[in-house]
């Protein structure tokens, strides 16, 4: 049920620049983190100039196992 004041919910989507995210997740998603509706679905692109180390990808994918998400990354061609 909504009133005039009162939404079911919302849903955005856009870019974040990376040095911002802090800032994101502060200002924007930590006034719902408690209510039990917010769910975020994250899309990272990782292309730098030299390329991702072997060494760096198991690292990522020990970071997101830790943080208990999928640690499925698909690899870009050499």
């Amino acid at each position: 049920m909504t009133t005039a004041s009162t939404f079911a919910g919302f849903t955005w989507s856009g870019d974040v620049p990376h040095q911002k995210w802090m800032n994101f997740y502060t200002k924007v998603l930590s006034r719902f983190s408690n209510s039990g509706g917010l769910k975020i679905r994250v899309t990272i692109d990782v292309s730098p100039p030299g390329g991702v180390s072997t060494g760096s990808v198991e690292e990522t994918k020990g970071a997101l196992r830790e943080l208990g998400a999928t640690e499925d990354v698909e690899l870009k061609g050499h």
